[in-house]
């Protein structure tokens, strides 16, 4: 496999590995949030949206759970192989 396909296959598997936790505690606070809202049957919007907002603002507040850390990790590989890319062909 070409090394460009090799980094396009990296950098999709650093994003997923970045997100997924973000996405899957958002998951579990709109689960959560939709159960309470059947339960007591509330219509409000702004109930079902406010939750998520503040759990943004906590994970931007606190890191992320590591996904600088895996994006900072991407771009190091990235550059080291900035040479074996430059020298290639692209055909």
């Amino acid at each position: 496999m070409p090394l460009y396909l090799q980094l396009l296959h990296m950098a999709l598997t650093t994003e997923l590995e970045a997100i997924t936790p973000i996405v899957m505690v958002l998951l579990v606070i709109g689960l959560v949030t939709a159960i309470f809202q059947s339960a007591f049957q509330i219509e409000d919007t702004t109930f079902s949206l406010l939750p998520k907002i503040f759990a943004m603002i906590a994970i931007g507040l606190f890191g992320g759970f590591g996904a600088l850390r895996v994006f900072e990790h991407f771009a190091v590989m990235l550059i080291s192989h900035a040479p074996g890319l430059v020298h290639q062909t692209w055909s």
